[in-house]
């Protein structure tokens, strides 16, 4: 859970008569989006019990669902696939331990059925000297390009 913005008050030496806090919370199992609606609905009644006068309230405004491994994934088995074909390697899916916009999709679409992958190594994220090699960017859009001609051509069948 991340506080990413405060927002109260007027002045800096009067009490506030409102605030607004945003807060993003990166979801893992087992806590859910219905697990957090728990605890803030318990938060808020403590809140109104505790400080008479005091009303809380809160919108959700995302859902960035954890997305969970199936191993049984069709998607999951047509990336293999496509990995084998365009690096000869056997692929080891793994989990990631970061945050990407594969929740946000997952959350938008309903469905948890979705995957990253991508260029980089994960030693060199969010560091003044990131960087990703270009021929690991030329391989990811020959493994991509090759899922989705496979899925494409056995939809139709081909």
């Amino acid at each position: 859970m991340t506080f990413g913005q405060i927002q109260g008050g007027y002045q800096p030496y009067v009490v506030p008569d409102e605030c607004k806090l945003w807060m993003d919370f990166r979801l893992a199992p087992p806590v859910s989006g219905e697990t957090i609606k728990k605890i803030l609905n318990i938060i808020c009644a403590d809140v109104k019990e505790s400080m008479p006068g005091i009303q809380t309230e809160y919108l959700i405004t995302g859902d960035r669902p954890y997305v969970e491994s199936n191993q049984q994934s069709v998607l999951l088995k047509q990336l293999k696939s496509a990995v084998e074909q365009v690096t000869g390697e056997l692929p080891e899916p793994k989990v990631f331990p970061g945050y990407t916009d594969t929740a946000v999709i997952a959350g938008r679409l309903g469905n948890r059925e979705c995957l990253s992958y991508g260029p980089g190594d994960l030693k060199y994220a969010h560091k003044p000297d990131e960087f990703v090699e270009i021929k690991d960017i030329e391989r990811c859009e020959k493994v991509l390009t090759e899922l989705v001609k496979n899925m494409v051509l056995k939809k139709r069948g081909v």
